[in-house]
């Protein structure tokens, strides 16, 4: 099989290098309409901002097959999208749109400032140490973190949440058009291809293994034949089973009950068998090719 997923993809991409997470990464602790109260762990004091520049964040143990946790963490993004360029948003349109955003990091300018053994001095000290993933953050995307002990790709599907790169972070994968999110993720989380980052990953410590780019990107992806009317069946029905397996974690999220989350959890774990199931049919596994696969995976 010879597509990859770097063939189907227009950018596998790590996550932001801010070198500052103690003052950029805070946590939600009140929001009005037009102000959000948040806790600095670099100052250990809250501040009244705009919320306009604050991000919803995520790390890697956030993201779970077809599920991906909210939390509290925000992240501050100096940055805005001009005809498809990411530019740092200028000091004194900064102060002039977001007085209150500015203050805060006026209180940690110092600090900013001498960061890369000062090489951040300047009229830009409050940038991002590195550019990466600038332009591509704030897009719909997979996600998965670095390192997990399973398949734990998660789908933004707006585009607003924001994650680091490095350790606890993960990769964020952008689909090209001419594919399905959604059919993709059923076979990102699928057993078969968790079986196959088992054998070409690095295992780490625990039994966990490692989802970076320069793994995944070599993953077997089954394409469709749309002139098939069998093959696009196939595919309409992965569709269907991952928006039905998004719905379910959603519902079980917000469950109020013992009860329903155990009832939603059942319909989870028979979502999934379906989803398997169809994925070694596409796959053209033999029985006895199945058997190896579930042996690992369980």
């Amino acid at each position: 099989m010879p597509t990859r997923l770097e063939h189907v993809t227009s950018r596998i991409f790590q996550g932001l290098k801010t070198s500052a997470d103690k003052i950029y990464i805070v946590r939600e602790r009140e929001r009005t309409k037009d102000r959000c109260k948040i806790y600095s762990p670099q100052k250990d004091a809250e501040y009244w901002v705009e919320p306009d520049l604050f991000h919803p964040l995520i790390k890697g143990g956030d993201s779970h097959a077809y599920h991906l946790r909210r939390t509290n963490r925000l992240i501050l993004f100096p940055y805005e999208s001009h005809n498809g360029k990411v530019d740092l948003i200028s000091a004194s349109e900064f102060e002039r749109r977001f007085p209150l955003s500015w203050v805060y990091l006026l209180d940690n300018r110092d600090y900013l400032e001498n960061r890369e053994r000062g090489k951040m001095r300047g009229n830009e000290w409050y940038a991002y140490s590195r550019n990466q993933a600038l332009d591509v953050m704030p897009l719909p995307k997979i996600f998965t973190p670095d390192i997990a002990p399973k398949a734990a790709y998660s789908i933004d599907e707006m585009g607003d949440v924001f994650f680091t790169g490095g350790t606890a972070g993960g990769y964020g994968i952008l689909i090209d058009a001419d594919f399905s999110r959604l059919y993709l993720l059923g076979l990102l989380n699928s057993n078969l291809l968790e079986w196959f980052i088992q054998k070409k990953s690095t295992q780490m410590k625990g039994g966990w293994y490692s989802f970076e780019s320069r793994y995944i990107k070599h993953l077997p992806i089954r394409p469709i034949d749309f002139d098939d009317p069998a093959d696009v069946a196939r595919h309409d029905r992965m569709v269907q089973l991952v928006e039905q397996m998004l719905d379910l974690h959603q519902r079980r999220q917000a469950a109020q009950t013992e009860h329903d989350r155990t009832s939603l959890t059942r319909r989870i774990h028979a979502t999934d068998r379906q989803i398997n199931a169809l994925v070694y049919e596409l796959y053209g596994l033999t029985d006895a090719e199945i058997e190896i696969v579930e042996a690992t995976t369980q």
